[in-house]
């Protein structure tokens, strides 16, 4: 969550200018300023009173949460190619980091590389959690963590970085375009950003919801009054109430308002969010001089998935995305990366490139694979996350393709394995069953491929 203002070692403000977003006349300024005062007030004070995603740094080795829009491999297949070296040079900005979800995975995977991250917070509880969390992991030389409002990210000469990501953070600002301006302006001239903003029609019940609690819960009551006045109003709801039945059938708000008051705060009672279409994401992206590099999960934001229909299948990439949305109809959240307008665009690699270097972007998949492969069965069905369930080929030249996949050995090499089967299958064999695979799971963000450098 975003920390909207934040110090280090003083009472916490934001320099005027960034605070109250961009300024249109003194009258205006004038006028806005108190309320501003207040709601920003409010929404710190939520962040250091309900820290968000709540976290037990005491039980962080228990699981690692691996959140797609900072999956190393598949950043720097869309961004680069994968022609990027992570060195020591390498840095990225965790903008918004909230208790470091994203901060520790990114930590993990680049462990060992001597490639740096600053975390960025207001909320002085957020990242000492996160702190914690990292201590934990052995992984504090790896991060710098910095307290301040994202807006004033240019003025600290953290920059600049080859990847920024800012995920549920930029839609709770008072100017989300001012927020995403900044996070271009700390960018290397070729690097890019990811971003995690709500999606408006999968939302539609959590707004009815908060539209209600504006009425029983008004932003004057503290913290724990507005929360138990959101647990007694949804334990009383009739179950037919399309509010209650949307929050309780969709998987991650049920999650969200059952495990802890922080997710049901953040959900339900947030001081400030929006939501965004397609369509306003794509404007959106435009008008920071940036362009749109593809979303994490490309199969959910494609037509094909829902409708075969060759009209739709031709159209922009903006128009299909637009009517995937649609077609979707329950989309919470839309996860992308840009870039600045004027860098490279990185030529698009085919499955097939005899030169690319295919790698799993999930964590630990290599060894899931190992043991999937030598189970029986002609089809193989692997789940890499919400939405990212992949089912593909069982057969001998499939397995074993997948079995190849290490990272280090190209497209070429991979089939010159394959050919070697007992059954001895052709080239155009083998081809067809890898690009089907592979298709497959990069359209579920499960597989990247790199060019040499």
């Amino acid at each position: 969550m975003q920390r909207r203002c934040g110090g280090t070692g003083e009472e916490p403000r934001c320099p005027r200018r960034l605070r109250f977003g961009t300024l249109r006349g003194r009258a205006s300024h004038a006028r806005r300023r108190r309320p501003l005062m207040v709601l920003l007030e409010q929404v710190q004070q939520q962040c250091e009173t309900l820290p968000y995603p709540h976290r037990d740094p005491e039980r962080e080795l228990e699981m690692l949460r691996q959140p797609s829009i900072v999956e190393i491999p598949r950043v720097l297949e869309v961004l680069w190619s994968g022609r990027r070296i992570v060195d020591r040079d390498f840095r990225i900005l965790d903008a918004g980091c909230g208790t470091g979800d994203n901060t520790v995975f990114l930590a993990e995977q680049l462990r060992g590389t001597g490639a740096h991250i600053v975390a960025l917070d207001f909320s002085s509880t957020s990242l000492d959690i996160a702190r914690r969390r990292l201590e934990v992991r052995g992984l504090l030389d790896i991060v710098e963590f910095v307290q301040s409002p994202l807006e004033a990210a240019p003025a600290l000469g953290i920059g600049p970085f080859d990847y920024v990501v800012t995920t549920g953070v930029l839609h709770h600002l008072d100017s989300p375009e001012l927020g995403l301006a900044v996070l271009r302006d700390v960018l290397k001239p070729d690097g890019g950003i990811g971003v995690m903003v709500y999606a408006r029609y999968g939302r539609e019940p959590v707004y009815a919801m908060q539209a209600l609690m504006r009425h029983l819960a008004p932003r004057t009551m503290s913290e724990a009054q507005r929360l138990r006045v959101l647990r007694t109003t949804l334990a009383s709801l009739p179950k037919e109430n399309r509010a209650l039945r949307g929050l309780m059938d969709t998987p991650l708000f049920k999650r969200e308002i059952e495990i802890s008051d922080a997710g049901a705060y953040d959900l339900l009672l947030h001081t400030q969010d929006r939501s965004y279409t397609v369509p306003e994401v794509y404007d959106w992206i435009a008008g920071a001089g940036m362009t749109m590099r593809g979303f994490t999960i490309p199969r959910r934001y494609e037509p094909s998935a829902y409708l075969n229909d060759s009209r739709v299948a031709g159209q922009p990439d903006a128009e299909r995305h637009a009517v995937a949305e649609l077609l979707h109809g329950a989309m919470v959240r839309h996860e992308f990366y840009a870039s600045p307008a004027s860098a490279t665009v990185p030529p698009t690699i085919a499955s097939d490139d005899p030169v690319a270097r295919p790698m799993w972007t999930s964590w630990g998949f290599g060894e899931k694979l190992a043991r999937a492969l030598t189970q029986p069965g002609n089809q193989l069905r692997f789940t890499f996350g919400e939405e990212r369930e992949v089912p593909v080929g069982g057969d001998a030249i499939t397995r074993s393709l997948l079995g190849s996949v290490d990272g280090t050995r190209d497209v070429a090499t991979m089939f010159e394995i394959a050919a070697r089967l007992p059954d001895r299958p052709s080239r155009r064999q083998v081809q067809r069953r890898w690009v089907e695979a592979a298709d497959a799971l990069r359209a579920a963000a499960a597989l990247a491929m790199h060019l040499p450098m």
